[in-house]
């Protein structure tokens, strides 16, 4: 039952056969006769069929919820043990936004891995939807996301408000502006993020305020190859100060801020989740993470 139970969390996140498959790495098909056969045991239904996918029927939901918990109780006896026999080594579960795992993370990390050498990481990366279900769900201890909007599910610990604006090699006719406006990347081409990273981006909140229509070149699902793209010459990339502050270090982009930007910039979001402590290693981490947040820009009222 153990694997049905694995395979069975997978689709639950992934609201698809298909797409937990993949995650899994094996068929469809060998996913699907684990649910049916969990749901054979079990004797109730875990899924309801959709034409596009599929939901988690009551007891289903039930039953993630159960998982979940297992999962918690499991780390936290382990962890106990650990600290009885004298070996324990208490891991921190972190989901964050891409552009911390460029400098600020590995960096503090690892001045924490000194002081606490017992202490280990699991660094997951994704979207502030993701993000925050993770840590909802106790997937996550600790999330860092990108303009998360409210929800009672989550406490938001710090919050700093980065500078957003383009970014371009440094060849490009607008690198030697002191400041650009929206209206001026329309005759550029643009490297713009996929419809998934788009959403609730602040990219398209400016979008939204303004009649300004962008010349998109590439979509990309990855700040990486966004990045890559600018700094190849082949248009703009519209990103965050954060974003490209390795690339900005190293001379190989040219960052300018909107000057005409009617929105606020980029919301960086240190969050945990509302109903659970974090656990006394987690809490530590916490400090170090508020401060290099804060140092990053100014908090946000």
């Amino acid at each position: 039952m153990l694997t049905g139970l694995r395979y069975f969390e997978e689709v639950a996140r992934q609201g698809s056969l298909r797409k937990a498959a993949e995650r899994l790495h094996v068929a469809a098909s060998a996913v699907n006769r684990q649910i049916l056969k969990l749901e054979d045991d079990l004797g109730v239904p875990l899924f309801e069929r959709l034409p596009r996918g599929l939901r988690l029927s009551s007891a289903g939901e039930l039953m993630l919820a159960q998982i979940r918990q297992w999962q918690r109780d499991e780390r936290q006896l382990l962890e106990t043990l650990g600290d009885i026999r004298g070996t324990g080594c208490a891991e921190i579960r972190i989901a964050t936004v891409e552009s911390l795992t460029d400098q600020v993370l590995p960096e503090l990390l690892g001045r924490f891995g000194e002081r606490f050498p017992r202490v280990r990481f699991a660094l997951h990366t994704g979207l502030t939807e993701e993000i925050l279900e993770r840590v909802a769900t106790g997937e996550a201890d600790i999330g860092i996301c990108m303009n998360p909007p409210p929800t009672r599910r989550i406490r938001f610990i710090e919050s700093v408000e980065l500078q957003f604006g383009i970014a371009m090699a440094p060849s490009h006719p607008l690198a030697q502006a002191s400041g650009v406006r929206l209206a001026e990347c329309s005759a550029y081409p643009a490297i713009l993020p996929d419809a998934e990273m788009f959403r609730g981006s602040t990219l398209e909140r400016a979008l939204a305020t303004s009649d300004v229509e962008l010349t998109p070149l590439a979509g990309c699902n990855r700040i990486l190859a966004i990045k890559s793209l600018a700094r190849a010459g082949l248009g703009l990339a519209f990103l965050n100060a954060l974003d490209v502050a390795r690339e900005l270090a190293h001379g190989e982009l040219v960052f300018r801020p909107l000057r005409d930007l009617r929105v606020d910039g980029a919301r960086l979001v240190l969050c945990s989740a509302a109903d659970r402590s974090l656990p006394m290693a987690a809490e530590v981490l916490v400090e170090s993470l508020s401060q290099a947040l804060r140092d990053l820009a100014p908090p946000l009222d």
